[in-house]
């Protein structure tokens, strides 16, 4: 099962999200991105994420800067790149220069555009490696 942290000011697409995920791993909540950036620091002590959904926009801290905090923080306690969690970015925001600012200037793995199918989410995991692809399970 996938550890999952969900952050968007958005109550009702969390819970969505959430719906989405039940049956493929755990997924914790944040409104925003000081309380992603915290609960990634107490996951440090306990079990990292395996993966980070993170809105661009969003009040008191954004995605864009949450994500350079997480990266940061990761970056000093010297985890390896295979054991950080994976940063997917969702967004409104379609322009060419915030999918270069969010995947080449804060260190996030993939960037996706609302709105989204289900099935891009599940795309984006396996592509990352954390999900096997379904023409594995057939070999």
């Amino acid at each position: 099962m996938l550890k999952i942290l969900l952050v968007d000011d958005s109550d009702s697409l969390r819970f969505i999200l959430k719906a989405f995920f039940k049956n493929v791993g755990t997924c914790d909540e944040a409104a925003n991105g000081q309380q992603a950036v915290e609960l990634v620091r107490r996951s440090l002590d306990i079990d990292l994420y395996d993966v980070i959904f993170m809105d661009i926009m969003m009040p008191e801290v954004d995605g864009l800067d949450a994500t350079r905090q997480i990266v940061e923080m990761l970056d000093a306690e010297a985890i390896d790149y295979a054991e950080r969690p994976k940063i997917v970015m969702l967004t409104c925001l379609s322009g060419s220069k915030h999918m270069l600012e969010a995947q080449y200037e804060c260190g996030a793995d993939s960037y996706i555009t609302k709105p989204f199918e289900r099935e891009v989410l599940f795309e984006t995991l396996i592509n990352l490696g954390l999900l096997p692809s379904p023409l594995d399970e057939g070999t």
